[in-house]
């Protein structure tokens, strides 16, 4: 198996998830070193209240070389945390991972070799067991973003993006959980960037609840639909 060659940062975003991390900090370290020739993780704290912070610093202290992490002194949500992951890369592409471990590592494997150079690489789930009411809302929440953005794809997992281009992108969201990959998948388009897609799998949390499926989060969500319908129209005048 050749190794992945260029640089590329792997930001994790953990609120509360201690136990979690324990499992898929090692699996990450591992992958790299078998898969990658120079990938560095970025741990994002978000203001986490249990044993999240000790578990991070132990992997730290034992691989400086591939592991950093950025904290925040209070929990800002999703989106936040990936912000700072995604502008505090170095590296010549990013990408994430959830902490909980939905994403088993063979799927950034998957994505890895799906990379054909493009801009932004986008992920569809092979299958996750949502139930009527949250499939419900995701088919209402691309029916809107379409309207808003002409955006149309499907975006439902983390994705791979050159470091460059979201210097480009004027990005606006900042609170709700997942409204930046929106907004760099839509603004991308809107620009004519190259997107590629692959297919991935969604397995459950390795434990504990979901901190982002919640009615506050959702009104926040289509909030910021219209913040990036507003700023993606600047952003497209401005390059006229």
């Amino acid at each position: 198996m050749s190794l992945f060659e260029p640089s590329l940062t792997v930001v994790i975003p953990a609120f509360n998830e201690a136990d979690n991390l324990k499992v898929v900090l090692p699996d990450a370290l591992r992958f790299m070193s078998e898969r990658c020739v120079n990938c560095t993780l970025l741990l994002i704290d978000d203001g986490s209240k249990d044993g999240t912070a000790s578990v991070i610093a132990e992997y730290v202290a034992n691989h400086p070389q591939r592991v950093q992490v950025i904290t925040h002194p209070h929990n800002l949500g999703l989106t936040a945390a990936l912000r700072s992951g995604f502008f505090g890369a170095h590296s010549e592409l990013v990408t994430w991972i959830p902490a909980d471990g939905q994403i088993p590592i063979s799927e950034l494997d998957k994505m890895l070799r799906a990379y054909r150079g493009e801009d932004l690489l986008l992920t569809t789930y092979r299958h996750r067991p949502d139930g009527l009411w949250r499939a419900t809302m995701s088919k209402t929440v691309r029916i809107m973003v379409r309207l808003a953005t002409g955006f149309a794809d499907r975006l439902e997992g983390p994705y791979l993006f050159r470091r460059a281009l979201i210097d480009e992108l004027n990005l606006v969201c900042m609170r709700s959980a997942g409204s930046i990959g929106l907004e760099i998948a839509a603004k991308s388009h809107a620009l004519g960037k190259r997107i590629g897609s692959t297919e991935i799998e969604c397995v459950p949390r390795l434990s504990g609840r979901s901190k982002v499926a919640d009615l506050r989060n959702i009104v926040t969500y289509f909030g910021e639909i219209w913040l990036i319908h507003r700023s993606q129209a600047d952003l497209l005048a401005s390059r006229r």
